[in-house]
């Protein structure tokens, strides 16, 4: 249980270091829709055959659309290794489903390839997206 509520603060404060208002229009209607999806699919590239994870969409699943990233006009040509689907179908009817992919690079958001912004590591970004799959498997 110690464990568990250390790593609530931990995804807590990443997120707060991550947070940052999005300029561009379409980046925040997308953010919104993201801010407003009741739940969120976690999938694990390395256990592909696992049942995914549902999760309501509350507190840090909801942070990715306050991270400091910004879109990029450059393709995502990589694998994903972590696929957080908002508004999956399976649970959530007549509603817009929205993927984002993270690489080990940069991340996908609706087919919009995404980087952080300056002096934001993206590893970081990373580590946030494994421990909060990891918060919702253990």
């Amino acid at each position: 249980m110690k464990k568990r509520c250390l790593s609530v603060v931990f995804l807590c404060l990443l997120g707060l270091f991550l947070t940052a208002r999005h300029p561009n229009p379409a980046t925040e209607d997308i953010m919104q829709e993201i801010s407003s999806a009741p739940v969120v699919k976690l999938e694990y590239a390395g256990q592909q055959d696992a049942e995914p994870i549902f999760a309501d969409n509350v507190g840090s699943a909801s942070s990715i659309a306050e991270m400091n990233i910004q879109p990029s006009d450059q393709p995502f040509d990589e694998e994903w290794i972590y696929r957080f689907t908002y508004n999956p179908p399976e649970k959530v009817l007549n509603s817009p489903e929205i993927i984002v992919l993270f690489g080990s690079r940069s991340m996908s958001v609706d087919g919009t390839t995404y980087l952080p912004e300056e002096g934001v590591d993206y590893d970081s970004i990373l580590e946030w997206a494994e421990g909060l799959y990891q918060y919702y498997t253990s």
